[in-house]
């Protein structure tokens, strides 16, 4: 089985989202802890390390060449979400200092160099019980952050975002005052497409829509 393979296991194991888990987040942390193919995961490391570095490392190692003007997308990609997760930590310097730098954390260190040995489990279990898993901690956050929606005397909700604050102007503000009276027929979210979608009037209306049919923004 590959470093690639493994490393994105162990991601799945504590709980990283599914975006965290792509090649790219995997050969981010491959690279920090300085493991190539013939390496065991004992052998791992927990060194200061650049995202300059990290890039130098994948291409050397594994034959992957990310851009150096790339750096932004593994801050935004990997390293943010790696650090709430308890897997790295950085230096303490200045985000635009040239020696800010970020290192894998002791606990995490010790839970991936037990990776395909007797205790791993015993260690992934603890380490799960310190701390929450990321999945989990960003789905309470959706939650918390969707937006109250009052639709056809309905209480509904919407997901987080500049298109569905416009939508949710347009209903509870545009049309009552533009046009009082009136229904919403469709609206749909960024999530659950079909919000609203009253089939039967926008059928008496001439649209000719099914369940499957894509409505256009």
């Amino acid at each position: 089985m590959s470093k690639l393979t493994e490393i994105k296991f162990f991601l799945n194991s504590i709980g990283m989202p599914t975006p965290q888990q792509s090649d790219l987040c995997c050969y981010t942390l491959l690279a920090m802890l300085q493991i190539d193919e013939k390496k065991d995961w004992s052998q791992a490391m927990s060194i200061w390390i650049r995202i300059h570095d990290i890039i130098k490392f994948i291409k050397e190692n594994y034959g992957i060449v990310y851009a150096e003007n790339s750096r932004e997308t593994f801050r935004k990609q990997a390293i943010h979400h790696f650090r709430n997760a308890a897997l790295i930590e950085d230096n303490g310097q200045a985000t635009n200092s040239p020696n800010y730098r970020y290192r894998i954390t002791r606990e995490a260190l010790v839970l991936i160099q037990s990776i395909k040995k007797p205790q791993w489990h015993k260690l992934l279990d603890d380490f799960l019980m310190r701390h929450k898993k990321l999945i989990d901690i960003y789905s309470s956050q959706k939650k918390i952050k969707k937006m109250p929606v009052r639709i056809n005397e309905k209480d509904l909700t919407f997901s987080p975002g500049k298109h569905n604050e416009l939508q949710k102007s347009i209903i509870e503000e545009f049309a009552p005052r533009f046009a009082p009276g009136c229904s919403c027929l469709y609206v749909g979210d960024t999530i659950e497409k079909d919000l609203i979608k009253d089939e039967e009037t926008l059928s008496k209306l001439g649209f000719s829509i099914t369940l499957h049919d894509k409505m256009p923004d």
